[in-house]
């Protein structure tokens, strides 16, 4: 079928071209017309081109009538097609520019095998360095972890135990499922509990062995003893709030292991009868303390001890013991210490105020004291009526009176003891509470024994 090709116009539009003698904006059209022959003709003789723009656009012209020329040669011509080349296949060149679906799922798993063979080759290549680098560890001979060559440097410990060398350890002792009668109790191996606690009062199993590789000359240990009528939950809570009274009030910043000692205290029936059964229960108290005591002297423990009410019966029964005194009509089997040199801190001590003295039940507790701190309130509604304890008239608390006359050290020099009366703060009330409230400073009291307990007067 013949191509046929109409008539055209080529427009060529030049805007704001600014003349050197005409300010107007001017404008020329060339125009170029064809149909079966050829013409053109040039429109726009208003103006003069710029001399060195006119021969430039009239090139342009030119060639463009020229392919325009070459164009219109071929124009009505019946359309040509070469038959050959539409009759043969495609060739292999031709037929790679077009996918199929086949062909893309097999492009795609050759991939995911050359992927796979790569990752086998990489893990085998990763195993063969291991077994090389195990090979040339074993090979090397390591010093023995005590034997640091010099010029090398230690691994750091890891931050939980670093943690736990460079802070407070808080440890529970209990008795309360043996028994506290003195004539029964096992002298020789008593089961004590012993338990880690967190800073919460959250208790972990723990064993006398590891409580006793704990032992540093250079870290003080507390010991304290709770009062009357304290259940287990109660115990820990109170020597909890007694720990942290210590931490906020200690001159230095040098670790220390709490050791709370909880005894079976709860309350069982009233008033004088309940303290009566609980003050029989203490002398099997500061036999078991006492074995205790004596592991502390042995690995050279600083230790220091606090008390309050049958607490404070506790730790100077403990005492006594530890230097072969008798309690209950009971001792220890193992050879007596003396001047071990422990600082004492009592609160409301409900002992008698003249066990300390040199024939009193405890005479011989000085003879293994440093010092002590005594705290006590003459206004002390429970221990005005202590000798309701012994059914004798005149028996009065040492933590009523306050202090009287006591033994001397093992070494015959008086005990140094510091003292306050506390009814001012505390008023009428057998309160442990109130003896760390105001002006009483019992924290900062009971926190000088740590400092005093690495030290000997």
């Amino acid at each position: 079928m013949p191509r046929t090709i109409h008539t055209t116009r080529l427009i060529v539009r030049m805007m704001q071209l600014a003349h050197p003698h005409d300010h107007k904006s001017l404008m020329s059209t060339v125009v170029i017309g064809r149909s079966s022959g050829f013409s053109i003709r040039l429109l726009g003789k208003r103006v003069l081109l710029p001399e060195a723009i006119a021969p430039v656009m009239l090139c342009i012209a030119m060639c463009s009538a020229f392919a325009i020329n070459a164009d219109s040669l071929r124009a009505g011509q019946p359309l040509a097609f070469d038959s050959a080349v539409f009759s043969q296949p495609l060739s292999l060149s031709s037929a790679s520019e077009w996918t199929s679906t086949e062909t893309i799922a097999a492009e795609e798993a050759a991939e995911l095998n050359r992927v796979e063979a790569i990752e086998i080759q990489a893990e085998n290549e990763l195993d063969l360095s291991d077994s090389l680098t195990s090979i040339h560890s074993a090979s090397v001979t390591r010093p023995h972890p005590n034997l640091i060559p010099s010029g090398s440097f230690m691994v750091p410990a890891p931050s939980s135990l670093q943690q736990d060398l460079t802070s407070d350890r808080y440890w529970l002792i209990s008795t309360r499922h043996i028994t506290s009668t003195a004539c029964r109790a096992n002298l020789q191996n008593p089961n004590l509990h012993i338990s880690r606690l967190n800073r919460c009062g959250q208790s972990s199993p723990s064993s006398l062995d590891e409580y006793i590789a704990t032992f540093d000359p250079s870290r003080p240990r507390v010991i304290y003893v709770h009062g009357n009528r304290r259940s287990a939950p109660l115990a820990i809570q109170r020597g909890m709030d007694v720990a942290r009274e210590l931490e906020a009030n200690r001159c230095d910043r040098t670790p220390m292991d709490f050791v709370i000692w909880s005894w079976q205290s709860d309350r069982e029936t009233f008033a004088i009868t309940d303290a009566r059964i609980k003050a029989e229960r203490t002398d099997a108290q500061g036999l078991y303390l006492a074995w205790l005591l004596h592991r502390h002297v042995e690995a050279a423990q600083p230790t220091a001890l606090i008390g309050f009410s049958f607490g404070g019966r506790i730790v100077t029964g403990s005492l006594h013991a530890l230097a072969g005194g008798s309690i209950g009509r009971r001792s220890l089997s193992e050879a007596p210490v003396m001047a071990a040199n422990l600082d004492v801190g009592l609160l409301a001590p409900a002992i008698q105020s003249d066990w300390l003295m040199p024939h009193g039940y405890h005479r011989l507790a000085t003879q293994n004291m440093n010092r002590l701190v005594l705290l006590y309130n003459q206004r002390d509604a429970i221990l005005k009526n202590y000798w309701l304890l012994t059914r004798i008239r005149g028996t009065r608390a040492l933590g009523y009176t306050g202090p009287t006359r006591f033994a001397p050290r093992y070494d015959g020099s008086p005990l140094p003891v510091r003292s306050r009366d506390c009814s001012p703060t505390v008023g009428k009330a057998h309160s442990e509470e109130e003896y760390y409230k105001r002006s009483c400073y019992a924290g900062r009291e009971m926190a000088s024994l740590l400092s005093s307990s690495l030290k000997n007067d």
